[in-house]
């Protein structure tokens, strides 16, 4: 199975919410009034990308294991897959604007660390994590994958030499999307999770996906023989009774000289 396909489990052809107006920014980030922003919302067709599906943001993450949960999301997010040819051609297509955001989605959480070195050396830099979820998983408690947004960085940043989008994410078993936010009415087809609460989810399911350590039971190596102890002694006792001996017998030869 390959990387992408780990994205597409539960399947989904967003055939219902493809014609829906469309921000391609994180949920509750706004492009403004630039002048390209309705070429990027027909990228997706522009480009021929291969649509992935709905998620719906659940958390936003404020440090390496601080999230803020999003009780009642207004919108969800449209994923598509792109590859470094496509991102590098959106300039063509929008007259010379790139892409303002791509994302990399990953199974497991990375702390903010792991996410800055993901984007070291491309032409993004870290912009926000989200926890979401798919519109198709069918669980009562579906299945918590990381959305890392990543924000185009100014061209005078840029490095000399560009690093591939996709290297990045695949060296963390992720996958590089094109993603956008969509209205949550009209492509919500599930309810929300059945738990009291996005952390609550987050630890049960790095609890059991968690690899299992078995201890380890080493040969029993018994302890040394004790020193000979008794042996010791016995040797200690021969000069004393000598000594007594001498004593007793000294005594006597006194006494007889008196």
């Amino acid at each position: 199975m390959g990387v992408m396909d780990h994205y597409m489990e539960h399947g989904g052809s967003g055939a219902a919410w493809d014609s829906m107006a469309m921000i391609p920014a994180p949920p509750g980030t706004s492009l403004g009034a630039m002048a390209a922003q309705g070429m990027f919302a027909e990228l997706s067709s522009a480009l021929g990308l291969q649509v992935l599906g709905v998620y719906t943001p659940w958390a936003t993450r404020s440090g390496d294991t601080v999230w803020e949960e999003i009780k009642n999301p207004d919108s969800n997010i449209a994923i598509w897959s792109i590859t470094d040819a496509q991102v590098n051609a959106v300039p063509e297509i929008t007259y010379g604007s790139p892409l303002p955001f791509v994302a990399i989605i990953t199974k497991g959480p990375m702390t903010q660390a792991a996410v800055a070195a993901m984007w070291d050396g491309t032409a993004y830099g870290p912009y926000e994590t989200q926890a979401v979820y798919r519109q198709d998983d069918a669980k009562g408690v579906p299945t918590i994958a990381f959305l890392h947004w990543g924000e185009r960085i100014d061209i005078a940043e840029l490095p000399k030499q560009v690093v591939k989008l996709e290297a990045k994410a695949a060296a963390v078993n992720g996958a590089l999307l094109f993603a956008a936010q969509i209205p949550s009415k009209g492509s919500t087809t599930r309810a929300l999770p059945a738990t009291s609460s996005f952390q609550d989810a987050l630890e049960t399911q790095l609890m059991t996906s968690a690899p299992v350590t078995v201890p380890v039971i080493r040969d029993y190596i018994p302890p040394p023989p004790p020193p000979p102890v008794l042996e010791a002694r016995t040797n200690l006792g021969l000069p004393i009774a000598v000594g007594l001996g001498a004593a007793a017998l000294g005594f006597v030869l006194w006494r007889k000289k008196r």
